[in-house]
């Protein structure tokens, strides 16, 4: 059987081309895979290629009392980070039978509500968001709405709610203690500001703690920059410069956009790396294994988590009920040129 070509195409016309039941393509377009074999979802998939068959999203809602929606709100949509997350949770995403609305707050709680708004018309299932911290009020309304929220690494305080994401002390403690074993006598950790986001109050608590184990006299080292203003970037690296002459030192960045900023005035002011100071960052973007021969990162499954994050919420979206949970992800250690071992005299 070919496409009909005057007349829409029918669930009833694609369980007759499959050879199956109606019964089964409602559960192959409700995501019950579970409930059907192999054989059978693939015969129903080759039918709704070959027939190019649209399931009507609308009717589908009004029957089932869902709109088959899942919000998405991310706090920087240029962040590498961001893109990796997206790809993961989109693909887990569409193989449900879900459709995802992208929204990209900018970091700006102002924004963040707005979007809050506009999903909460659409009558979202759920909502997957890399939160700015300025709108509990927002989530805590979504909450005793019953809508599902799952929080992507940045957790809010007095909220139970579902958070996938990176063991940030986990991560950041690795990678001082290697800057330690590499022999770095100053070591400065350069993050966008700390306030209301905990990923990065994490990962600067994680790294001063670290430090202090060690005994080590950089843990005082900690710059907040506004990527944004890059006087503000350029006026704290040349503070660490300065203070740090004459000693083995290196930087460690809470993300790869303060990276790009920091690596961009560093070859204005004509220095070297690894030879003037060692660099490190989070997140592993795909340039950081060009720039200078490749730069040593702490790479976060961002894939994966967006996956995990995608998983969970359609778990809850059906009705599974448990306490909340928060699952983190352990980070990888990519040893590269810009962190060689200093020799002591």
């Amino acid at each position: 059987m070919v496409k009909q070509e005057n007349a829409k195409v029918t669930i009833y016309d694609v369980a007759r081309e499959a050879g199956v039941s109606k019964t089964s393509v409602s559960r192959y377009l409700g995501g019950r895979f579970d409930e059907l074999s192999t054989k059978t979802r693939k015969k129903i998939e080759l039918a709704i290629n070959k027939m190019e068959y649209r399931p009507n999203t609308m009717a589908r809602g009004l029957k089932s009392n869902k709109s088959y929606l899942i919000g998405i709100i991310v706090a920087d949509i240029n962040n590498p980070y961001t893109t990796a997350i997206l790809r993961g949770a989109e693909d887990i995403c569409s193989q449900n039978g879900y459709n995802l609305m992208i929204c990209n707050s900018d970091n700006n709680p102002e924004k963040e509500r707005g979007y809050f708004d506009m999903l909460l018309s659409h009558r979202i299932d759920g909502l997957i968001i890399h939160t700015t911290g300025g709108n509990h009020d927002m989530l805590k309304q979504m909450q005793e709405q019953k809508t599902p929220i799952i929080l992507l690494d940045r957790k809010v305080p007095d909220l139970e709610i579902d958070t996938v994401g990176l063991d940030n002390f986990q991560a950041t403690s690795q990678a001082v203690n290697y800057l330690v074993g590499q022999n770095y006598e100053r070591i400065a950790f350069f993050s966008e500001p700390a306030s209301k986001v905990s990923t990065r109050h994490e990962r600067r608590l994680s790294f001063q703690q670290t430090l202090m184990s060690h005994s080590h006299p950089s843990s005082g080292d900690v710059y907040e920059v506004n990527v944004d203003d890059l006087k503000d970037v350029e006026s704290k690296l040349q503070h660490f410069l300065d203070d740090s002459k004459g000693v083995s030192r290196a930087i460690l960045t809470a993300n790869s956009v303060v990276l790009l900023k920091l690596i961009l005035l560093l070859q204005e002011k004509k220095l070297s790396v690894p030879e003037d100071l060692a660099m490190m960052g989070f997140d592993n973007p795909d340039w950081s294994t060009i720039v200078y021969s490749g730069i040593t990162t702490i790479e976060q499954p961002t894939y994966q988590i967006g996956v995990a994050a995608m998983e969970m919420i359609l778990r809850r979206i059906d009705g599974h009920a448990s306490p909340a949970q928060t699952m983190a992800y352990q980070a990888k250690l990519n040893i590269r040129k810009t962190t060689p071992f200093i020799q002591k005299p």
